[in-house]
């Protein structure tokens, strides 16, 4: 697992058929891979969010500690509804250069194996589906990656 972020072209794509996929560019996302998704391995990326409403079930994401940004009553985390599948064409470096950044990596790489077995856990149960209402649309996304030009 490392820190990276989503190539703008990428998320503009999975923006025209899925209004919850995020769209801040240049957001850091924790590059998951080899999560077995409709009976394949594949790659995905979960967003870090400032902002993940408070009463979200602990099954939809990884706290955090709390950013400025981040709002009274509401969390910080990875957030698990929103992940999107991604290949590594369409993955930019993230700079982890200042020293929260550096915090939640160090938090994120102590917590590895917990947060792998939550993300494959997520996805089990959205493949069953348990389906967060502001989830990202999973099938869709998969398709539209596997039609786009990646060579």
């Amino acid at each position: 697992m490392k820190i990276v972020s989503v190539k703008s072209t990428l998320l503009d794509e999975f923006r025209k058929i899925d209004p919850e996929v995020l769209e801040k560019h240049n957001r850091p996302c924790l590059l998951v891979m080899r999560l077995k998704y409709a009976g394949k391995k594949r790659m995905f990326a979960v967003p870090f969010r400032s902002n993940i409403v408070g009463n979200a079930p602990k099954s939809q994401y990884f706290p955090l500690p709390p950013r400025p940004a981040t709002r009274t009553g509401n969390r910080h985390g990875l957030h698990y509804a929103k992940i999107i599948p991604v290949t590594k064409v369409f993955l930019e470096r993230y700079r982890v250069d200042t020293s929260a950044a550096l915090l939640y990596a160090t938090i994120v790489s102590k917590n590895e194996k917990t947060i792998i077995n939550e993300c494959q856990a997520y996805l089990e149960q959205y493949e069953q589906g348990e389906r967060p209402y502001y989830s990202t649309s999973l099938d869709k996304l998969i398709a539209k990656l596997e039609c786009m030009d990646v060579k």
